[in-house]
């Protein structure tokens, strides 16, 4: 089985941000145990490196958080060809519609989000940590 964590699954971790991180982290579990196979793509990594260091105010933690990330996940390379497919799809959220577009191009199964509303237009379905969880393991 395939996923794309968003960028919400992964910062929920790295930031500990309650009630999500327990879920979330369950799901990254899963990826770092190779149980499943796990995506993010290359603009939630600068936007997960962004958001660790503005809340933690540490440089350095934000790299040793995404080096972390890499051994946990695979990245997609975000191209032109993405880019102009999510700009053609017109999601209302262009991030959540290039996720939508990269975790089409990977053969997904689904993309775990806390934000599933933003993916209802996506060939790849969207579900919450907990709902992947409980119904598909």
């Amino acid at each position: 089985m395939n996923i794309l964590c968003d960028t919400n699954i992964i910062l929920d971790v790295l930031l500990a941000r309650a009630p999500f991180a327990g879920s979330s982290a369950d799901v990254l579990r899963l990826c770092e145990s190779r149980q499943i196979k796990g995506y993010t793509t290359a603009s939630c990594i600068t936007d997960i490196f962004y958001f660790v260091r503005k809340n933690l105010h540490d440089t350095e933690l934000a790299y040793q958080a995404i080096e972390h990330i890499l051994d946990i996940l695979s990245v997609c390379d975000v191209t032109y060809a993405h880019i102009q497919k999510a700009l053609h799809n017109r999601t209302p959220d262009f991030e959540d519609g290039l996720v939508a577009v990269c975790a089409e191009s990977l053969h997904c199964d689904f993309i775990i989000t806390r934000d599933a509303s933003g993916f209802t237009s996506s060939r790849v379905p969207a579900l919450t940590p907990q709902a992947f969880l409980k119904n598909w393991l």
